[in-house]
């Protein structure tokens, strides 16, 4: 899981923001994960605007497990691959 992804203890969660250079990427970057997020039955909360995503991922037990650290860095794995495109 990268650095950018910040552990919080009340209520527990992962939460990341990730900066775009343009809308399109960002909209394949939604695509990704939601995705992502159908195929492991586990959906964080996302909010965008024109250059940036914030995404929380609440566990679904009472604190952070393998599900949501994978759901983080499928989440990276999508960031990584199209920002290099």
């Amino acid at each position: 899981m990268n650095e950018r992804w910040k552990q919080k203890d009340r209520p527990p969660s992962l939460e990341a923001r990730f900066e775009f250079e343009d809308f399109e990427r960002l909209r394949m970057f939604l695509d990704d994960i939601a995705d992502h997020a159908d195929n492991l039955q586990h959906h964080p909360n996302i909010t965008f605007s024109r250059r940036h995503v914030s995404i929380v991922i609440y566990p679904q037990s009472e604190s952070i497990g393998d599900i949501d650290l994978k759901l983080a860095k499928k989440i990276d794995d999508s960031y990584n691959r199209i920002q290099n495109q």
